[in-house]
């Protein structure tokens, strides 16, 4: 297949993007013109998800994959409009040279889209773009995502991944720090499980379908936390200072056990991949954020 990535230099995009050249594929990668610096950055075009001009890039290509916008409820909270700019009009954006250009554009969103109402900034964004993507006439794939993680995923570039923020502070021996409710649940999902569901939905052209890609293991944050501490063989202390948290973020999240699409590397597994990973990495040692 020959495939268009947008946010070809962040988390996602990047580990799509080589995963997917890997597999044989014919990569596009799309990235803003201020985005990181990644394996593969050079190969980038330096686009705008949102310009116009971006839709000719989609010519002759079977399926988009929209790892572009804003990934984290953070920066969605500190500035909604432009989460709704970067996770909705952008889309939109991209199913206009979809529909021009005959391909499919797989939208990934979050199981928190699916709450009514959404419960912050972040995943009503979320929530316009899969609503954009069942209002238009191109053909469009949402995958709702739960808590994904792994090689990529860099706390030191504002990663705000659970497991991204515990393995910086057990690798970097400082304490490893749970505000609000440490035993609300995520279900986390390898990185590379996540990916290859993808490909496989596109390869299966399971177009104008919702289909929820996750692990339906339910886990704790401190058991989380645990487990990065005993793979990174860190002695640092998990704190559990409590306290409230902004909307959205002290609730749990997690998918049934009989999510469409369970994936198979465990937890323990899938941390200590990552782990090893930010060990073996020149370019992702461990730069720890308070």
């Amino acid at each position: 297949m020959k495939l268009l990535v947008t946010g070809a230099t962040g988390f996602l995009g990047s580990r799509a993007s080589d995963l997917l050249a890997q597999n044989g594929h014919e990569v596009v990668r799309a990235a803003r013109p201020d985005g990181a610096e990644r394996s593969g950055a050079g190969e980038a075009v330096r686009i705008d998800a949102g310009d116009p001009a971006v839709r000719s890039l989609i010519a002759g290509c079977d399926a988009v994959l929209h790892f572009a916008g804003v990934p984290d409820p953070a920066r969605a909270r500190a500035d909604p409009a432009r989460a709704v700019r970067e996770n909705a009009g952008t889309t939109l954006n991209l199913l206009e040279g979809c529909l021009a250009h005959g391909a499919g554009l797989v939208y990934p969103s979050t199981l928190r889209a699916a709450l009514d109402p959404p419960p912050d900034p972040y995943a009503h964004s979320k929530r316009l773009g899969e609503e954009g993507c069942r209002l238009h006439a191109a053909p469009t794939l949402v995958v709702r995502l739960t808590s994904v993680y792994g090689p990529g995923q860099l706390a030191w570039e504002g990663a705000t991944g659970a497991i991204a923020s515990f393995a910086a502070r057990a690798l970097a021996g400082e304490p490893i720090v749970i505000a609000g409710d440490p035993e609300r649940s995520r279900d986390f999902v390898y990185v590379d499980d996540a990916l290859a569901a993808i490909e496989a939905l596109v390869a299966e052209r399971r177009w104008n379908e919702t289909v929820l890609i996750a692990s339906g293991r339910s886990t704790p944050l401190l058991t989380a936390a645990q487990l990065v501490r005993e793979a990174a063989g860190s002695s640092s202390p998990i704190e559990t200072p409590g306290g409230e948290l902004p909307a959205g973020e002290n609730e749990s999240y997690q998918a049934a056990p009989e999510a469409p699409l369970p994936l198979n590397l465990s937890l323990e597994e899938g941390i200590r991949r990552y782990v090893d990973w930010l060990k073996s990495h020149p370019a992702a040692q461990v730069r720890s954020r308070a």
